[in-house]
């Protein structure tokens, strides 16, 4: 007996494959996979567009953002995957699925940790952060920009020393200049001020500037004493921001210190020009007004910094040296009296009052004090 095998239309298959099948969504992954991260994203929106009820597209989106550290966009497409997610868990559900055992659908475990350690990192909460990329380092991923965010959470938690060493390990993996100058920065911390110009300079060698690099080599070369070059660094930071409350000060400092007075009160006046509420300003000009034997001028400075910061001991006892160059010597030793019954063990207060004694001509008892000043008596 024959036979009649039915054979049935392949077409419907066929159409339902092309439905289920996304060419965006395909064109996104190999995107993906060739590390194009930004057309690969851009692709999969357009899948997401041409199928917008897709849920494991939206997965896959979730992904994606967050692989570029784009929460607030991956929170919105995880919450079109899972309606109990939303923007105001996410990081937390993150979190959680960090500690699942059996991982986490959003991909690699250690890559959200790093993801969550930049957030924590941004949003100032550095004892988070640091945890986040000490559960991606103990899980055994030796990577340098690990470390080096390490150290930045570190150096932001004034542990300077360990900063360094997570520093120095990742700059031995990779010397890439960002890392560099890192280093230099827990060295400049740290009071290593040549070790810390060394980083600087090789950061250069590999072709790196920036403003931050600038700023950090001319404040090394300031404490090293090498004013001059330290004011070209600083110089060449003001080029790139004109307005820099930081630059503008350094930048005087290494004038005074090179006994250019003029210019660093330009620095100055500049500075507060812009920024007349900085008490530190206000006392830094005036220490520059008094070498220009300007006292008067100086005294209305402290004056101003002290209504800005009431009770600050360095403007008190600066503003008492300003008095007694103005021979106001009783006002100068009132104010000296105050900080000595603040602070009655610190010895240059006393070593103040004994200067001001001798000013006011009153010698033979400024010895008392200049002994006090140098221990000699109790």
């Amino acid at each position: 007996m024959h036979r009649l095998l039915v054979v049935k239309n392949p077409w419907s298959r066929v159409k339902q494959w092309a439905r289920g099948l996304n060419l965006w969504y395909v064109g996104a992954r190999g995107a993906r996979r060739l590390g194009a991260g930004q057309l690969a994203t851009r692709l999969l929106e357009r899948g997401l567009r041409a199928q917008p009820q897709r849920k494991d597209l939206h997965l896959e989106a979730g992904r994606f953002y967050l692989k570029l550290g784009q929460l607030e966009k991956a929170a919105w497409h995880c919450r079109q995957f899972n309606p109990a997610v939303d923007g105001k868990n996410f990081v937390h559900w993150l979190e959680s699925t960090c500690r699942e055992p059996n991982g986490t659908l959003l991909g690699n475990r250690f890559d959200i940790l790093s993801v969550l350690g930049n957030w924590h990192f941004q949003i100032g909460d550095y004892h988070k952060a640091l945890d986040c990329f000490g559960q991606v380092a103990a899980g055994g991923r030796l990577d340098p920009i690990i470390l080096n965010n390490k150290g930045l959470c570190l150096l932001r938690l004034g542990r300077d020393e360990e900063a360094l060493s997570q520093f120095q390990q990742a700059a031995a993996l990779k010397g890439i200049p960002e890392i560099l100058v890192n280093m230099g920065l827990a060295l400049n911390r740290l009071g290593r001020y040549q070790e810390a110009l060394d980083c600087y300079e090789r950061a250069q060698r590999k072709g790196y500037a920036s403003q931050e690099l600038l700023v950090n080599k001319g404040y090394a070369l300031f404490h090293l004493e090498r004013y001059d070059e330290a004011v070209l660094c600083f110089e060449m930071a003001k080029a790139l921001a004109p307005m820099d409350i930081a630059i503008l000060n350094n930048l005087a400092a290494c004038y005074q210190k090179l006994g250019q007075f003029e210019s660093a009160a330009e620095c100055y006046t500049t500075a507060l020009r812009y920024f007349s509420h900085e008490a530190a300003l206000h006392n830094n000009y005036a220490l520059c007004l008094m070498r220009q034997r300007r006292y008067q001028e100086a005294l209305t400075h402290y004056d101003r910094a002290l209504e800005l910061e009431a009770g600050n001991e360095t403007f008190l006892a600066n503003k008492a040296q300003c008095l007694s160059y103005l021979n106001r010597h009783e006002e100068a030793l009132a104010i000296c009296d105050h900080l000595l019954w603040k602070s009655p063990q610190n010895s240059f207060y006393w070593g103040l009052k004994a200067d001001i004694l001798t000013a006011s001509g009153a010698g033979e008892e400024a010895v008392e004090y200049y002994n006090r000043s140098l221990g000699l008596t109790g």
